[in-house]
């Protein structure tokens, strides 16, 4: 019993990460992915204001921000997850369009769609961030779907003036998931858009 549950965990991690090399910003044309991209900003700081009214401010006063759309596979023990999103220079208003892996490991099961927030309060750590050095443990997170939207409580959510130069926000909006307490790594790359 134990080797088939080792070998269905390899499969899906496999499965997944393969999915991961693939992840891109849907639309067949530059302004299809950039109409995505609009869509899914409007929307998740829509929800997120609902939610956190405290976050417009952080936003408003960081160096900038990221948001990004992320379907997570989590079975006991593990997970991983693939998406895309972009961060934005506040200053500049200047946009890097990313990749994101996520890759969990702790208890729990389900299949998911979150869109985590980042606010940037350090310049050097959202430079990392844009460049694609930077990854973050998402701490314990304890994750419920409430009604169509959900709110996903991490180690470092919400915490103004955190020392990590980072403030993360986590939107779930759909799937079957039971509670989880699971240590996330995050991690991201650049990327372009089609031509």
């Amino acid at each position: 019993m134990c080797n088939k549950l080792s070998l269905a965990t390899m499969a899906l991690l496999v499965a997944i990460m393969s999915l991961t090399a693939c992840s891109t910003i849907p639309g067949e044309t530059k302004t299809e992915q950039i109409l995505t991209i609009d869509e899914l900003l409007k929307n998740t700081l829509a929800d997120l204001y609902q939610q956190n009214p405290e976050a417009k401010a952080q936003i408003k006063n960081a160096v900038g921000y990221a948001i990004m759309n992320n379907k997570i596979t989590k079975i006991p023990l593990v997970g991983a997850g693939a998406g895309y999103g972009v961060a934005i220079n506040n200053s500049s208003q200047q946009r890097q369009y990313i990749q994101m892996v996520r890759f969990d490991v702790g208890g729990g099961w389900g299949l998911r769609s979150v869109r985590p927030v980042v606010i940037f309060t350090d310049e050097k750590v959202f430079n990392d961030f844009i460049d694609g050095i930077w990854s973050v443990n998402a701490g314990a997170e304890a994750a419920a779907k409430i009604g169509d939207i959900g709110a996903s409580a991490a180690a470092d959510t919400g915490t103004v003036g955190n020392d990590k130069g980072y403030i993360i926000h986590m939107i779930i909006d759909s799937g079957v998931s039971a509670a989880t307490i699971t240590a996330g790594i995050i991690r991201v790359r650049p990327i372009s858009l089609k031509q």
